[in-house]
């Protein structure tokens, strides 16, 4: 698998697993969106990401939501309420930029891409509801930035003809999200493990986007290898928006950060090995054939001299059958851990 990078951070397999902070639907101004930055450089997620909406180029007026996050309503409704003026979206990317974080949008409709190239974004994300929209994403996919690809409510068979799409433009730096669009996302409907099945069949690097509520998800998704996860980000102080009902507020997310961080620590290299502290022990604790009782020079081995215990300094007990009937060229004593060169 080939690594992406997104400015100076490689996502991949072998390193650090990149926390996006989303943002979207959790602020309707400049100050609430200023305060959400603030809080996530602090807590030190990888990026932030907010949602370029407009409900005109979204969804029919006849289109409704029937979540739990939202209940029966329209979703132009909801969409509209969320809409972000151009000179705040630009005045939000300004801010981030600014302080030193990335900070992406992801487009509502192909259109959209103008302005985010104004943005001059150093990474694109297409959420699920766009993921199989091709035309759109061979449009980005010509920029030649990183994409980053969620595939809510996909097939394999979706998911393969839009990585298609890309790279048929030129385009390989690619990174899918597995993610479940359901708000909130049930545990029981996860399927985490189609991470390492997309992983496997696109030789790329996969994260994954959480809508559920608590941090139990993200945490397991990172312990069985995603490379990129996506959490909600929200301040209490801020207006309530759709995806307040799974978002965590900062100190929820600063757990998040320590958490990822430490379960990182206990992945290791996927080498089957001794650790250096287990090293230090290999001797005092494991086993190997030791003299029961005083076995002269000249004698030969039997069975009940000898047993296989602590220490580990002498002869593997996978040779315990073989060292039957050796003959001892020296003395050998009781307790004794038994050498090759000691019988013959």
């Amino acid at each position: 698998m080939k690594s992406i990078y997104v400015r100076d951070r490689a996502i991949g397999d072998g390193y650090p697993c990149y926390v996006v902070a989303e943002i979207g639907g959790a602020f309707t101004n400049f100050e609430e969106a200023k305060r959400l930055i603030d809080d996530a450089i602090e807590i030190k997620v990888d990026a932030i990401k907010f949602q370029t909406l407009e409900a005109e180029t979204i969804t029919t007026k006849k289109n409704y939501f029937d979540l739990e996050a939202t209940g029966h309503v329209r979703q132009y409704d909801v969409f509209k309420h969320f809409e972000l003026p151009k000179e705040l979206q630009l005045e939000v990317v300004n801010y981030a930029k600014k302080k030193g974080v990335t900070i992406f949008t992801a487009p509502s409709h192909i259109r959209d891409v103008n302005l985010m190239e104004e943005m001059n974004l150093d990474v694109y994300k297409i959420g699920s509801d766009l993921a199989c929209h091709i035309p759109l994403l061979r449009k980005v996919a010509k920029l030649n930035k990183p994409i980053i690809l969620s595939t809510g409510m996909c097939t394999l068979e979706e998911v393969r003809d839009s990585v298609t799409a890309i790279r048929n433009e030129g385009n390989e730096k690619i990174i899918l999200m597995h993610c479940v669009s359901n708000y909130p996302a049930k545990l029981e409907e996860l399927n985490l493990d189609a991470i390492n099945t997309m992983k496997k069949e696109f030789d790329l690097s996969v994260g994954f986007s959480d809508h559920t509520i608590g941090t139990l998800a993200i945490m397991t998704s990172v312990a069985i290898g995603a490379n990129i996860i996506e959490k909600h980000f929200k301040d209490s102080n801020n207006t309530k928006g759709p995806d307040d009902i799974h978002s965590l507020v900062k100190n929820e997310f600063a757990s998040l950060m320590n958490s990822i961080r430490s379960i990182e620590k206990t992945r290791g290299t996927g080498i089957k090995e001794p650790t250096e502290s287990e090293r230090k022990h290999l001797e005092t604790n494991r086993v190997s054939i030791i003299a029961m009782t005083d076995i002269p020079f000249g004698t030969v081995i039997r069975e009940d001299m000898i047993d296989i215990r602590r220490p580990g300094n002498g002869i593997k007990p996978k040779y315990f059958e073989t060292v039957i009937g050796k003959r001892a060229k020296i003395n050998i004593m009781a307790e004794e851990s038994l050498k090759w060169e000691m019988i013959e």
